[in-house]
């Protein structure tokens, strides 16, 4: 069936709800929230055409916000109806959390003047799950879904009841009935409609690329051949592709999943090719991440390892991946410089203070209002390792909000809410939290709010005008401070609050001039509505939003290039509170060539899934440098490569064994099946190569199809075994060339084999043969056709 769906745990609570939202609404025009209420009128969607579809504003700015506006002056059933509908809208998308979707619905409802609980039944978690994704543009062009969903539902409704019931019962006649309504562009609520109707006949399926894609790829016809169906056409051809492909494997299928997907979305770089007839064995479905945190994919070199863990962080980020290389590449980019992946390379000498914290000298200094914040002298502090910035990253990011504010011109101000060291200033950060306020010692007892201090020449004059202060200059801390506090920021702009010259403790956005407060032990006060406070006192590192650490100067304006907007919006704009944190991943290249023992020590018990933070069995560790409590995130993934050429798993330490769940990248000579450059193969070439391997050295050390994956001529081909494929076996063999020369066909083709001739003076006891090898490209440039068939047994070998 289409509706089968090994993604989503809740999709058959989708389906219940959207068959009694067909028979609740679509057919009895009542409404899905209130019982005895009618909504889903004509009348009403009249109303909407006129004060949306008539009314639009596709401008920028918030999607509520244009919305609010455009209804403001409509009656309360029509908000109540706009609220039903992006109900509708939302029960496919499963890129939208269920709380966002209940925070949208329940804000356009509010506008009726009625509440709604969300504690309604069509509001659960279950039920707002989703059934797949959807896109980018589903969300940032809304809009124009909405303007056909109202147009579409404006047709239904002036239909006879005869007709309505006709065009719910038979996907057929829907199908071609949605088609008939105008859509300015291809809609995916034409795609998703009849699936969320019919789940049986049309496939969770929201894009026609897709669907495209799927038929020309299992018929093996061109794209654009296919591109000229009807879509009606199109939806009859992948149902009966799926009946075919199910009675075959037996099973259900599901076209995003696993070996399905990719044979009709492959990579471009690994030409994949179809056979002509319908696949019968689709084999194992895979390609989906289990519910283990800690992953090692191991292999052979050239089996793709490290594209692998690419796309599988980026998996588990976003929920999906792109299937093409480079859109991997670049979401995997964005994802790093987001600071939610990370990447490390193990080696011998990997230590614990690398890894987790270790000792780093650091001058004495303090973050503050106050006059001796410099001292000469270094102290020893712990610092953290690479495992324990991103658990701390982990921990402390919360999601961010799906339409944000443009902050990108606003300024952003560095403050210090007192010393961070200094516990006598506890005081001043509980009050600047409880209160919402930034507040400075700095500036005497003077009220400086009079518009007469309006500038920086007004405060400088009248500070210099206090006793003892006459030759003051601009840079004392009383006129510097003050002025940035007093003049140069202003409402809008935004505050970070330091821990030290490197961590964050909170952000916030400045909602209020200068004010003082006489009794305060720092008068000077600017409100702010704190927008997100640290968990714990360690807070974040500044490098997660900014480039560079903290002057020690209590207020000063930041660079705005050296700003990381991306990061820095999930801090002001977070998502609802109860939005889960987003998941980060760690990348640990060559897990096996550090000492794991010594480079994780205790912590190896922190990794698996029960002990995490917020698990049944969490464990919290102290850390031998900084003494501080520690415990691993339950968003937080470890994913390793392995090269089992280096060290075999069964050497690998048993104890990181027992905790990481192993998946093998083997060479798979059927992506090359497709290369053929001068009638030679590649896919043969790398089976010859690898079956004598298996036999010399066992399976470990075989040689990965991604050697041969960019190889396009001969000359290529020659290259690659010259200078990448033969370092790799005089490795493998330590230097032994006759053995590598077997490996290449045993001939003369490659390395040419010649005797030595004994020395004079050499005594009986070395009467065996000498030989030396001479590597033919070093010599010609090239190894010929010749070599190739030599190599794969298609001629006689030529020995000296």
């Amino acid at each position: 069936m289409a509706r089968f769906n090994p993604h989503e745990d809740s999709a058959e609570a989708v389906y219940e709800a959207a068959a009694e939202w067909r028979d609740q609404c679509l057919l009895s025009d009542a409404s899905i929230f209130v019982d005895s209420r009618s909504l889903w009128t004509k009348p009403l969607f009249d109303e909407l055409d006129e004060r949306f579809v008539q009314n639009l504003d596709a401008g920028e700015g918030d999607f509520f916000e244009k919305l609010e506006a455009q209804l403001a002056e409509g009656s309360s059933e029509c908000k109540q109806l706009m609220a039903e509908l992006l109900w509708v809208m939302l029960l496919f998308a499963s890129r939208i959390s269920p709380p966002k979707k209940r925070q949208g619905i329940q804000k356009i409802w509010s506008w009726s003047g009625e509440p709604l609980s969300e504690d309604h039944p069509q509001l659960s978690d279950a039920v707002l799950g989703g059934l797949g994704h959807t896109g980018t543009a589903y969300n940032t062009q809304r809009w124009r879904e909405i303007v056909f969903a109202i147009n579409a539902l404006r047709d239904f409704k002036v239909k006879t009841a005869e007709d309505q019931q006709e065009l719910a019962s038979n996907p057929w006649a829907f199908a071609d009935w949605l088609t008939s309504v105008s859509d300015d562009g291809n809609r995916q609520l034409r795609h998703i409609l009849p699936h969320l109707i019919f789940p049986e006949t049309f496939e969770r399926i929201s894009t026609v690329r897709d669907k495209h894609s799927i038929l020309a790829a299992f018929e093996d016809v061109p794209i654009k051949e296919v591109r000229k169906r009807a879509l009606v056409e199109i939806d009859r051809d992948l149902k009966e592709l799926r009946e075919k492909l199910e009675a075959d494997q037996d099973d259900p299928v599901d076209f995003y999943w696993g070996q399905i997907v990719e044979h009709w979305k492959p990579s471009p770089d690994e030409s994949v090719t179809l056979p002509k007839t319908i696949i019968k064995d689709i084999g194992n479905i895979g390609g989906v991440p289990s519910d283990s945190l800690n992953t090692i994919f191991y292999g052979p070199p050239g089996t793709g390892k490290t594209f692998e863990t690419a796309k599988r962080a980026v998996l588990i980020c976003d929920g999906h991946a792109p299937v093409a290389r480079e859109d991997v590449m670049q979401r995997y980019n964005e994802l790093y410089r987001e600071r939610r992946i990370d990447f490390v390379t193990f080696h011998q000498s990997y230590s614990y203070e690398e890894f987790i914290e270790g000792l780093r000298p650091e001058t004495d200094g303090g973050d503050g209002d106050h006059e001796d914040q410099q001292s000469a002298g270094f102290r020893l502090v712990a610092r953290p390792g690479v495992l324990k910035r991103i658990a701390e990253r982990a921990k402390q990011r919360p999601a961010k909000s799906e339409h944000h504010s443009d902050y990108s011109q606003r300024r952003i101000f560095k403050v210090s809410l007192g010393q961070a060291s200094n516990a006598e200033d506890d005081d001043i950060r509980t009050e600047a939290y409880e209160k919402g306020l930034i507040s400075l010692g700095y500036g005497g007892q003077i009220d400086w709010s009079d518009p007469q201090y309006s500038t920086f020449n007004d405060v400088y004059e009248r500070w210099r005008e206090q006793e003892g202060e006459q030759d003051a200059t601009g840079k004392n801390p009383n006129i510097e401070m003050l002025n940035q506090l007093r003049n140069n920021m202003r409402s809008g702009d935004i505050v970070i609050a330091s821990q030290g010259n490197k961590r964050v403790r909170a952000v916030g956005i400045v909602t209020g001039p200068y004010r003082y407060d006489a009794d305060a032990r720092h008068p000077h006060r600017r409100n702010v509505e704190w927008r997100w406070q640290a968990d714990d006192e360690n807070g974040i590192e500044v490098g997660d939003i900014y480039g560079g650490n903290f002057s020690q100067v209590s207020i000063y304006q930041l660079l705005h290039r050296k700003v990381n907007w991306d990061n820095l919006l999930a801090y002001i704009e977070p998502a609802a509170a109860d939005a889960p944190h987003p998941a980060h991943v760690l990348i640990i290249d060559e897990i096996n060539r550090a000492n794991i023992s010594k480079v994780m020590g205790e912590l190896i018990t922190l990794l698996e899934e029960d002990k995490r933070d917020g698990a049944v069995n969490k464990l919290t560790v102290t850390l031998p440098y900084s003494g501080e409590s520690f415990s691993l995130p339950g968003n937080l993934h470890i994913v390793g490569t392995m090269n089992t050429a280096d060290r075999s798993i069964a050497m690998l330490d048993t104890a990181l064994r027992r905790r990481f769940r192993f998946e093998e990248l083997a060479p798979k000579p059927d992506r090359l099946s497709k290369h053929v450059v001068d009638g030679i193969g590649l896919d043969s070439v790398l089976e010859a190569i690898n079956e004598r391997l298996e036999w010399y050295i066992g399976a470990d050390h075989l040689i990965g199809h991604g050697y041969l994956m960019t190889v396009r001529n001969l000359e290529m081909l020659d290259d690659i075994i010259a200078n990448k494929i033969v370092p790799l076996l005089r490795e493998y063999f330590h230097e032994d060339l006759g053995r590598v020369r077997a490996i290449l066909g045993g001939g003369d083709a490659f390395l040419k084999r010649e005797r030595i001739p004994k020395p004079p003076g050499i005594d009986g006891g070395y009467e065996d043969d000498r030989f030396r090898y001479v590597d033919n490209y070093l010599i010609n440039g090239e190894y010929g056709r010749e070599a190739y068939d030599q190599l794969l047994g298609l001629t006689p070998k030529q020995t000296s």
